[in-house]
């Protein structure tokens, strides 16, 4: 039976999805349960964006400032300096870990690291712990996705030296301390089972469905992708999927994120420019538009390699429009083929057929859309993902379940 319990809250997110995630959570668990918020902050003075600490009992933030970035002659020193980097935020979280346990908290709920994808604070922490894994550190696991900068020979072995040792086992150490490890996803479980060998409990992020709404705005015919500027979201498929449909029907591409990151915003328009496609690029964009823009967008396209969740599309369908996506982990999950949009093989050609298709049809773009916000709100609601949640959070054994 679950019981209301003391619980502290570890947490190193910044823009995007998860911090939506994060907000989302903390402000109906605290119905729940008792919070007080921890965390390692990389970035003290950049205000957080939703701020979560009004949920909060107590929050507690430790500053932390990497060392400044060695250029020119001193470049070298780089390396020594994320190694160095690396043990004074472990120290860090150490000391999270001890000031978690000095206050006799019931739980310790810990999401995203920071250096590891598990936060280092399991590594330490004696408090019962449960970890909200959105996914596995799929750097250490997955081929690198091809870019045309970045791939040097020095890169790599790098990586795999700085990676591939000490923070691939003590991320794997922090993912096996926990009491109790949750997914996004059927997909992520199966993920983290094969990454780490422990087993885990599917809880589905949700969406805030009484703020991503159809609105009375006319559809307008552009194409939305929202996400992180990084190799692994396959923002180049997005745009060469664009430009598959005949130029006198090419809808323009708007991309929304955080920000541009230059060497793949370079490569970004490259291929826009190869391939005839007006890409929009948008920064920091304020909530309210892009609320905006996700309900007037004509489709939500997603492109993203083995994305274990994807929250994003699942706003989009909230707000009435229809999702073409890859055919790939998440999106399997979320996407109803055919009925709330539809799921393609990575193909450029076959991605565009299904963006006309709806783009030129919109008696077929009003009934996927419609169909798309009855799935979320039946499916993928944030009262109905919490709940289950503190539910599982509230067992007095979290390592029976």
């Amino acid at each position: 039976m679950s019981t209301r319990r003391r619980i502290a809250v570890y947490y190193n997110v910044g823009w995007g999805g998860g911090r939506r995630w994060l907000y989302e959570c903390m402000s109906r668990l605290s119905a729940y349960h008792d919070l007080d918020l921890f965390s390692v902050d990389r970035a003290p003075d950049v205000p957080h964006y939703p701020d979560v600490t009004e949920f909060a009992e107590h929050a507690y933030a430790v500053p932390f400032a990497d060392l400044p970035q060695r250029t020119g002659v001193l470049k070298p020193l780089k390396g020594a300096q994320m190694w160095a980097d690396l043990l004074r935020f472990d120290r860090a979280s150490k000391a999270v870990a001890e000031r978690i346990d000095d206050g006799n908290y019931d739980l310790m709920f810990a999401s995203v690291g920071g250096y590891t994808e598990a936060p280092l604070p399991l590594r330490h922490a004696k408090t019962q712990s449960a970890y909200y894994c959105h996914e596995p550190m799929r750097m250490l696991y997955e081929p690198v996705v091809p870019r045309p900068y970045g791939n040097g020979l020095a890169r790599k072995l790098w990586h795999r030296s700085f990676y591939g040792t000490v923070v691939k086992r003590w991320d794997r150490e922090g993912t096996r301390n926990a009491g109790l490890v949750l997914t996004n996803s059927r997909y992520c479980r199966d993920y983290t089972f094969r990454s780490y060998g422990v087993d885990s409990i599917v809880n589905y992020p949700g969406v805030d469905t009484d703020s991503f709404v159809p609105g009375d705005d006319a559809k307008e015919p552009f194409v939305i992708t929202v996400g992180e500027q990084l190799a692994t979201k396959g923002f180049d498929w997005s745009i060469r999927a664009i430009g598959a449909i005949p130029k006198a029907k090419r809808p323009r591409l708007v991309w929304v994120g955080n920000r541009t990151q230059g060497p793949e915003e370079q490569y970004l328009r490259a291929v826009a420019t190869e391939c005839g496609v007006t890409l929009d690029m948008r920064e920091r964009t304020p909530d309210p538009e892009l609320k905006r823009l996700l309900r007037t967008a004509s489709v939500f396209l997603y492109t993203p390699h083995l994305e274990p969740f994807g929250l994003a599309p699942v706003e989009a369908m909230a707000s009435g429009t229809p999702v073409v996506a890859v055919r790939e982990a998440g999106p399997v999950e979320t996407v109803v083929d055919g009925e709330t949009g539809f799921l393609c093989e990575r193909d450029p050609a076959e991605l565009g057929e299904a963006l006309a298709r709806i783009l030129g049809d919109t008696a077929l773009r009003d009934r996927m859309g419609a169909a798309a916000r009855e799935h979320v709100v039946a499916n993928f609601t944030w009262d109905r993902s919490v709940a289950q949640l503190a539910s599982l959070l509230g067992e007095e054994t979290p390592t029976s379940l």
